[in-house]
């Protein structure tokens, strides 16, 4: 049987489409979801362990809106940050330190984390915090004063 080495190398790659769809549209999305409600899980938390000062800032004329921004704002800050020290330190260690990824499948030696993830990691922190923050930040707004300070000892 006689083909061109493009198409070899299509029909040997056709094994690996489905895995790579998988990871893709499936295990990517779900790891978004995961961090999401582990954002989720500690900001509820800080909103928690915050009440009394959330109360104070409503003493001190904040409207809830100003609250909720406050709380998604501390939250975006954290999820850019880490969005972009993963993606910075994973492109800088994966291109520069270990010379990409050694996976010799047919004509490909090494892969290499890409320039955009640059920005996909700061993007995604973004959207995941965004996720994972709305409905702690919206707890937070509907915080009462008088609730909270009735139970200070």
């Amino acid at each position: 049987k006689f083909e061109t080495a493009a198409s070899g190398i299509a029909s040997f790659l056709d094994a690996y489409r489905d895995l790579i769809w998988g990871m893709r549209w499936l295990l990517a999305p779900a790891l978004l979801f995961t961090l999401a409600l582990v954002i989720s899980n500690a900001i509820s938390i800080s909103v928690r362990e915050r009440r009394t000062e959330l109360a104070v800032l409503k003493v001190l004329g904040f409207r809830p809106n100003q609250i909720l921004l406050l709380v998604l704002g501390e939250a975006l800050l954290l999820g850019v940050v880490a969005g972009g020290l993963s993606s910075g330190l994973t492109y800088f260690w994966i291109n520069q330190v270990m010379g990409g990824v050694k996976f010799p499948i047919a004509f490909f030696g090494s892969f290499h984390v890409p320039g955009d993830a640059l920005w996909w990691g700061p993007a995604m922190g973004t959207v995941t915090a965004l996720m994972g923050s709305i409905l702690p930040a919206w707890s937070a707004r509907n915080v009462t004063v008088a609730e909270v300070f009735s139970k200070v000892a």
